[in-house]
């Protein structure tokens, strides 16, 4: 049940790579899916860094919630999130200030950097936040909690991104952009909703103050 999250996360991309060439082939043509695959890559500048933070803070916070040390458990999500969103943030609004010099390394066709430069400034705009994300949902693995850490990757993108991918160019004139919109709104979504759940229910009722407490008493009394 752990594995079933990054497992869910890595197989879903191949359906959601789809999704994506085959909108943008209708609405862009080859061009618009060249630009998508230029797009794909560039996210994984922002995931993997990310995502390597947040899978080295587990072996940290499952250890100590095992120690019952539930404060360092706290400490330890809280640095992971500051440095997961601090790269985050960096890395996008560099990427929001120089698209061309990013999308540049992978094309010095003109037509395909200037339409992958401003589909990059949308397709990479809910990057921002996602240390966040990452961050939640492998805290929920690591405290032995991984149906939520499940929820919010099929949240995520079967429930939010494919629909949408689909639904928004019903909707606006502009479809290869509506199509490349998809993605920062589900990551807009997402977060905000795993943060609220997280810090507001789950860390309250998982690492409780109260049940140090009263572990501590049954101690003393032992």
């Amino acid at each position: 049940m752990l594995g079933s999250s990054p497992f869910f996360m890595s197989a879903s991309e191949g359906l959601l790579t789809i999704c994506f060439n085959q909108q943008l082939l209708s609405f862009g043509g080859s061009l618009a899916v060249s630009a998508m695959t230029i797009m794909t890559s560039m996210y994984q500048f922002v995931l993997l860094p990310i995502e390597a933070v947040a899978a080295g803070s587990q072996p940290i916070i499952s250890y100590n919630y095992g120690a019952k040390n539930y404060q360092r458990c706290k400490e330890t999500i809280s640095l992971a999130m500051k440095a997961t969103c601090s790269y985050s943030l960096v890395i996008v609004l560099l990427m929001e200030l120089f698209p061309q010099i990013f999308v540049g390394i992978f094309t010095s066709d003109s037509e395909l950097l200037r339409l992958g430069s401003w589909m990059l400034r949308i397709y990479i705009l809910g990057g921002c936040i996602m240390g966040i994300n990452s961050t939640c949902q492998q805290s929920y693995n690591s405290l032995g909690e991984g149906k939520m850490s499940f929820f919010f990757a099929f949240y995520r993108k079967i429930i939010l991104l494919i629909p949408l991918i689909f639904i928004l160019p019903m909707f606006f004139e502009n479809q290869v952009l509506t199509v490349v919109l998809a993605e920062p709104i589900s990551d807009f979504i997402t977060t905000i909703t795993n943060y609220i759940y997280f810090h507001k229910i789950f860390l309250l009722k998982k690492l409780s103050v109260n049940d140090i407490k009263e572990e501590y008493h049954i101690v003393q009394e032992v």
